[in-house]
């Protein structure tokens, strides 16, 4: 769920997102068939001619002394990230290659997210489905919590269409089907040399080219094949299975006007003890999307686990889906999509003193407690373009630059910002289902702008996240209480306590 972006579970943002359609978040890529977007075949050698500039970058020798074209940014990943940051940065006059190895096919992802969020963007139209409000099964008994904030479904589609008409209308963007293949830090104080096999009609024959950039932005997502993090915790995981199907019917139990966001009832899991206690110990909830305007037919479900270390394993996901559809009556007349979403959440911070800078989730922007994305990436996408073409007005060299990029990007409020979340999701993976619903029921009672400001990746000043805490801590059950501060004395310690002490970093906006 992208709990608490893409279609699948999110608790909230349909997480996102950023989420994979096969278990492969943390494989190396693997290579694609290669064809060449629009026009006929070129010949091999008419390939190897091929240049990869619209605008008139200019020339720097390579360590070789092969002429390389150069550029003021290049991005590596075109997925929402990655393109939202080469758009900014293309509007801000810049010049921009942004390579990305499946620019032929569409984001693997289903993203869900507040329509709140995509309004201010002026996205609210790259959605496929909208709905006027959400609903939540967070008790230990059958009460259903009205959420009234309206949900969408990201058309992943026409939001890439989106984006590639922003970098086209530039001029000075250039979009490439090309795999980054190396990265060169060491050979120039200025540039940053990118290694590219760019993808042609013939599979077998892609044509290596070698690029420059002041400076290189990695938006590969949780690859990490470019970026450098911290020695600290291990990360947690939300892991999700998923299906878009078609049932049978009148078997859809919940109403077609309103996406379910979770589900945490457990009743399909006591047919066998084992099952049951394992229900307990590692729980679970349902995400629904009705996806035909009230016929209740066509629907995307996904069992999500929130946050777990290590990952839960999708074919016990499958099993818990398949067991509470037959639980629930709901027959499966065909499955149209599957999708396998892994998500890692938390964990240790980027370095921030390397000259490959990075976004989205490379740059560890996922909410560490709910797996929410997207919609921050597209916000922060223009402040991120806005923060790199300020700093390379400063004539220094390519690491220095990349470093204060990094300080701001990460400056001090939101990495006290990520601390608080970072704590919240490290306790939702350590809490049983009995305690997990408890917190939910509390966190849902609170005031709308409070809950969704933390779903959201808001709560910017420390006095709104101590109010946040605070207004949990006082609408919940003692086993809540009792274990929030054990853990917040034993794990939140000194980065907690600074994350909601009434010091701000005067530097920060959200």
């Amino acid at each position: 769920m992208a709990f608490l972006s893409s279609t699948a579970p999110a608790l909230l943002q349909h997480r996102h997102p950023l989420r994979l359609r096969r278990p492969t978040a943390l494989r190396a890529p693997h290579r694609p068939p290669r064809p060449v977007l629009g026009g006929p075949p070129a010949s091999s050698a008419a390939r190897r001619r091929f240049t990869m500039v619209t605008t008139t970058p200019s020339k720097q020798p390579t360590p070789s002394s092969t002429a390389v074209s150069t550029y003021d940014v290049v991005v590596i990943g075109g997925g929402p990230a990655g393109l939202s940051l080469a758009a900014g940065l293309g509007v801000r006059g810049l010049t921009v290659l942004c390579a990305d190895l499946t620019l032929n096919k569409p984001w693997p992802n289903n993203y869900g997210t507040w329509l709140d969020e995509l309004e201010p963007l002026a996205l609210d139209d790259c959605t496929s489905h909208q709905w006027p409000r959400a609903a939540a099964y967070v008790h230990s008994d059958p009460r259903k919590s009205t959420l009234n904030r309206p949900y969408a479904r990201v058309d992943r589609h026409a939001m890439k269409r989106r984006f590639l008409q922003r970098c086209h209308d530039c001029h000075n963007v250039t979009v490439v089907h090309a795999a980054a293949e190396l990265l060169d830090t060491t050979s120039s104080h200025q540039y940053t040399y990118v290694s590219l096999n760019v993808l042609s009609s013939d599979p077998s024959d892609p044509v290596p080219t070698t690029v420059a950039g002041s400076v290189v932005v990695d938006a590969t997502g949780h690859n990490l094949r470019f970026v450098k993090f911290r020695q600290g915790k291990a990360p947690g995981f939300q892991a999700a299975y998923g299906i878009e199907c078609v049932v049978s019917d009148k078997s859809y139990p919940y109403a077609t006007d309103e996406m379910l966001l979770m589900d945490f009832r457990n009743d399909h899991m006591r047919d066998s003890p084992t099952d049951f206690q394992q229900s307990l110990d590692q729980p679970t909830f349902l995400y629904v999307m009705p996806l035909d305007d009230g016929e209740g037919r066509l629907v995307f479900f996904e069992e999500t686990s929130l946050v777990a270390s290590p990952a839960m394993d999708f074919d016990q996901l499958k099993a818990r889906l398949y067991k509470r559809l037959a639980y629930n009556g709901i027959e499966v007349e065909s499955v149209l999509d599957e999708e396998f979403c892994l998500i890692p959440m938390g964990g240790p911070m980027p370095d921030l003193r390397q000259r490959v800078v990075a976004f989205g989730g490379a740059a560890a922007l996922v909410h560490p407690a709910t797996g929410y994305m997207i919609a921050r990436a597209l916000k922060l996408a223009d402040d991120a373009a806005e923060i790199i073409m300020q700093e390379m007005r400063h004539d220094t060299d390519a690491d220095s630059t990349a470093h204060r990029i990094w300080d701001r990007i990460w400056n001090q409020g939101r990495q006290r910002q990520r601390d608080f979340f970072n704590f919240g999701g490290e306790y939702l993976a350590t809490i049983d289902l009995h305690t997990t619903r408890e917190f939910f029921s509390a966190f849902f009672q609170l005031p709308t702008r409070q809950w969704a400001d933390f779903l959201s990746f808001r709560l910017v000043q420390p006095i709104q996240r101590l109010t946040f805490g605070l207004g949990v801590f006082a609408r919940t059950s003692n086993r809540v209480r009792f274990t929030l501060m054990w853990d917040a004395l034993v794990k939140g310690r000194l980065p907690l306590l600074l994350s909601v002490l009434p010091i701000s970093d005067p530097n920060y906006e959200e």
